[in-house]
């Protein structure tokens, strides 16, 4: 039955047709004349909105806007339009055309109000459809008169060039700009000189390695792996429409009931068959190749039917790389099948249009230049890869290999502020932040196509390889085996996720950057020791390789790291492993979405976790379970304790929380390599207890954590203010928890919620770390079954936790904490630690001062002493360092009887200086706006000259270090930078 609505005009019919349907087994057939016109009759509801597309709209509080959506599917391609006409009656307000030069299914997303013609207004009631000028058939379905949309989701492409033309600069433009790629290739001029002879050697080093190390994959291919892969193909081909996100159009009210009615085949599992079909023909023997040929041929021709071609966006094509990968790794192996089949040339332009091959062209110099980078290292560099091989003729394969290699030498280089891409300290952004889950994939991407082009003239530029091999490093250091701690698990706190072997991988095979070693040792012993217990084929016949050249497995890696583009302490010994992250001004401080992370508000304030249990070690092991976890109580972090409706994360109005505070003191620092310290100036957003402060610190010795709080102060009087001490899930109940004596606690449940410490105390809980708690302080400890919330969906969870806490009240004006934790206690070990604390001369650690200006702690062991100074203090009272002009972190030991080594870092990225005014409102910081939208997000780290005075007269030297006599002290200088460690050496002057 035709919906009522719809009225077909005097020239034209309209009747339900099963030939080809997006929406159920059916779409509106509509037979129509010259300029036929067809009516449909419904109340618009359109309503005005505050979006402007300049400037661009800050990610997360872009709002919605009212959006038309249709799908067209067009039986013969004609250079004429359809045009849809929006109004009151027989008044037309507004309107746009889609043109026509396609075969099968198209959509469109237009938004009212930014990509039509006209006007829109309040009260529109009508859409008209117009026919092109010559008489045919158009088929509709799935029309949408009006979706409240996210405005950077619908995106231009060959039928609708004017939609969303302001998404070109958007953070999703690495997606969404496929036009404006297509547009740049078609203007440029790409030069084919005949290659040289080290070119086309070259080459062939290429195809070989690119089919026999990374496309192959040789199945046993007999009739019953055929007719399986035959079988699966039946099921994906059945005509139900192939989506990726052309779902994110249905109204919310009806989504969940429209996606079980349609009932999509995922693009996504599509062309990954599509890799398993070219895989089984490649292996296959003549027996089978026909039938393999058949089946890959008729996938591909699904796969443009239904829009997924050269000059289509479908209404959206953000995240399509993710959806493609499977297609661009199978075009190379069936190239000989498709230009049998008088395919290859269209399938070269739908890979070329689809990668955004043009994307080349662009340069860098826009505010998302390096937008998502890992995303496209990760999925989309491979189809460019395969566009360059699938050019006919060896010079246009050249060509274009050059073109790739030449864009990835600036690509991967390191990016200036906090804009996406990798970083100098080794950290990778995406987001606008550091997200390993995210660098991981994307280096498992981008590390193969290095080895590819490694072998010849193509390989990427010592400089760029440096670059992703230090990241790729970096990567196994802050995880610890495979899993990441949780205050860098991003929007994911499962405790599940971690570091993957395949990028050091195809980087120690891809050889040093410098091309002086055929296989590169560091990432090689790296692999060897990360190999799986049960390694794939391709790991162990690398494996074998790199044994054979004398590349033994590492030790895991022992010392300490500050990466302050995370605002991140690492401390590693044996196999164990410290970290400590904070957030600040530039970084935010953890990313929630609506289904991720609800709870995740605490993650980075001051989060001291340890991960060192387990074979390999794990989250879970070490400690840390998701089911039941109190996310109130992260290990080392100051917060209000909340109850669960106050402690989720408000969404209203925006899609995502990525908050950013107005303190710039957050960071980490190491000396010598080995030993290092945290501090940070703990102010929490406004949106929540804007009144809730903290300066904390960290201070990392060998197997000693030493840690401080002051100042902490809020004025809310309806919730406890608690630091964490431990939150650790037990495996059994029985596990024991031992508290200042030789006899466990065992029971379940226990709780002492609010215990006075009138003298100094111990603990050590079940995983084998041990807590110093000087007196004076109040210690709640508890072991019980915990109710929580599950990050993602809300419901309840349950788990068994033993969990420490000290507790500072409620509206504390100047509470503070001090404790110690060490790795690998026992109960004998904590006594006594305990006991040597309460003698002077044998005190493992001294706290010199704790106040609102400073922490400084000498730890006996090692003789250094850690300063957190938390602004420029002219009399800093402490024998060696008298003043200090800047907030900083210092580090400083004796070297000999007359030398000094100091340490010095300014955790202060220096982004942009003062205030970012558009996070005030009449002089109060609101910190409304994300990273995404800051105008300093490209800005370099500015230098900045630290000065600090030192008892006694010193001598220095090396860059960046000046210094002066001043009577009986010394002034040094020295000149920091994007929160890197700078470490020198002093002597005594005569």
């Amino acid at each position: 039955m035709i919906p009522p609505h719809f009225t077909a005009g005097e020239g034209s019919t309209l009747a339900l047709d099963d030939h080809a349907s997006v929406c159920g087994r059916h779409a509106l057939r509509w037979d129509h004349g010259p300029h036929s016109r067809l009516t449909v009759a419904a109340d618009l509801g359109w309503a005005p909105d505050p979006y402007r597309t300049r400037p661009l709209a800050d990610q997360a509080w872009q709002g919605t806007v009212d959006t038309f959506s249709v799908w067209i599917h067009n039986e013969k391609a004609t250079d004429d339009v359809v045009r849809f006409e929006f109004g009151r009656g027989e008044r037309t307000d507004c309107w746009f055309d889609l043109r026509l030069g396609f075969t099968g299914w198209r959509t469109a997303w237009v938004r009212y109000a930014y990509d039509m013609n006209g006007t829109p207004r309040t009260g529109m009631d009508t859409v008209r459809i117009i026919a092109p000028r010559r008489a045919g058939t158009l088929r509709i379905d799935q029309l949408l008169p009006n979706v409240a949309l996210r405005p950077d989701a619908p995106c231009r492409d060959a039928q609708v060039p004017h939609v969303g033309a302001e998404g070109d600069e958007w953070d999703q433009q690495h997606w969404q700009a496929l036009y404006l790629f297509d547009r740049l290739l078609s203007r440029a001029t790409i030069d084919t000189p005949a290659p040289t002879a080290a070119e086309l050697d070259a080459l062939r080093i290429l195809l070989t390695r690119y089919h026999d190390d990374y496309l192959a994959a040789a199945p046993k291919v007999d009739d019953a792996y055929v007719a399986s892969l035959s079988a699966q193909a039946d099921r994906l081909l059945d005509g139900r429409p192939l989506f990726s996100y052309q779902s994110q159009i249905y109204p919310p009210e009806i989504a969940a009931d429209l996606k079980t009615f349609v009932d999509t085949v995922s693009l996504t599992d599509f062309t990954i068959h599509m890799r398993r079909i070219a895989q089984a023909h490649d292996a296959a023997g003549p027996a089978h190749r026909a039938a393999l040929g058949e089946l890959y041929v008729r996938s591909v021709r699904r796969l443009r039917e239904q829009g997924w071609t050269d000059g289509s966006c479908q209404g959206t094509i953000h995240h399509s790389g993710y959806a493609l990968t499977g297609y661009y790794d199978s075009l190379h192996l069936m190239r000989d099948v498709l230009r049998d089949a008088g395919l290859l040339d269209a399938v070269r332009a739908d890979l070329t249009w689809l990668c955004g091959f043009g994307r080349i062209f662009r340069g860098y110099d826009f505010r998302n230049g390096h937008g998502s980078t890992a995303d496209i290292i990760n999925t989309t560099v491979r189809g460019m890869l395969a566009v360059a091989l699938l050019q006919d003729g060896e010079a246009r394969q050249v060509a274009y290999l050059k073109l790739l290699r030449d864009w990835l030498d600036t690509y991967l280089l390191p990016t200036p502020g906090i804009q996406d891409g990798l970083k100098t300290d080794g950290t990778t952004f995406h987001h606008v932040g550091f997200f390993p889950d995210y660098a991981r994939d994307a280096f498992n991407g981008i590390a193969p196509v290095i080895y590819l082009l490694s072998g010849g003239l193509f390989r990427v530029s010592a400089e760029a390889h440096r670059a992703v091999k230090r990241a790729v490093l970096t990567l196994r250091v802050v995880g610890n085996t495979y899993h990441w701690p949780v205050s860098l698990s991003g929007r994911n706190p499962g405790g599940t996720t971690g570091l993957s072997p395949h990028a050091f991988q195809w980087l120690a095979l891809a050889g040093t950057p410098e091309a002086d070693r055929e296989l590169d040792p560091e990432t090689g012993a790296a692999f060897l020791r990360l190999l799986p217990a049960s390694p794939d084929g391709a790991q162990r016949k690398a494996a074998a390789r790199l044994t054979a050249a004398g590349i033994t497995a590492e030790k895991a890696p022992a010392g300490a790291w500050a990466y302050n583009y995370a605002a991140l302490a690492v401390q590693r010994r044996d196999d164990w492993q410290i970290t400590v992250r904070g957030h600040n001004r530039y970084l935010w401080s953890t990313e929630i979405y609506d289904g991720s992370n609800w709870y995740g508000r605490y993650n980075t304030y001051g989060q001291i976790q340890v991960l060192h249990r387990g074979s390999p070690v794990t989250n879970l092991a070490s400690g840390y379970r998701h089911d039941g976890y109190d996310w109130n109580r992260r290990p080392g972090t100051t917060t209000l304790h909340k109850p669960w409706s106050a402690l989720k994360a408000d969404l209203t109005g925006t899609i995502e929380e990525m908050l950013l505070t107005e303190e710039r003191f957050a960071g980490g620092h190491a000396i010598d390599g080995r030993h290092g310290m945290f501090a940070m100036r703990l102010h929490e957003h406004p949106k929540y207890e804007g009144s809730h402060r903290a300066l904390t610190s960290v201070f990392l010795f060998d197997d000693r954590v030493i840690a401080l709080g002051t100042g902490i102060a809020n004025r809310d009087a309806a919730h406890e203010t608690e630091t964490t001490l431990f939150q650790t899930a037990l495996a059994d109940p029985g596990e024991p928890t031992w508290h200042g004596g030789p006899e466990p606690i065992t029971a379940f449940p226990y709780e002492r919620r609010d215990l006075e410490l009138p003298a100094a105390t111990w603990l050590v809980d079940d995983k084998a770390l041990g807590y110093y708690l000087p007196a004076g302080q109040r210690l709640g400890l508890t072991r019980t079954t915990q109710t929580s919330r599950h990050h993602g969906n809300d419901s309840e969870t349950r788990g068994d936790f033993a969990t420490a806490w000290l507790g500072h009240g409620r509206a504390p004006r100047a509470g503070a904490y001090e404790y110690a934790m060490v790795v690998g206690a026992t109960p004998e070990s904590m006594a006594a630690f305990t006991a040597a604390m309460a003698d002077p001369a044998a005190a493992p650690y001294r706290v010199l001062r704790a106040d609102a200006r400073a922490h400084i702690v000498t730890d006996r062991a090692t003789g250094i002493t850690g300063y957190a100074v938390f602004e420029a203090v002219h009399d800093l009272g402490d024998p060696l360092v008298r003043a200090i002009d800047t907030p900083a972190m210092l580090l400083a030991r004796e070297d000999g009887a007359d030398a000094l080594v100091l340490s010095v870092c300014d955790p202060d990225l220096r982004l942009y200086r003062g205030r970012d005014p558009d996070q005030y409102e009449q002089g109060r910081y609101t910190g409304h706006w994300t990273a995404y939208s800051r105008p300093w997000m490209q800005s370099p780290g500015a230098p900045h000259e630290l000065k600090l005075t030192l008892a006694g007269r010193w001598r220095t030297g090396g860059a960046g270090i000046g210094s002066r006599m001043e009577g009986t002290r010394t002034v040094v200088s020295v000149t920091t930078r994007e929160g890197r460690p700078v470490q020198f050496r002093l002597s005594r002057a005569r």
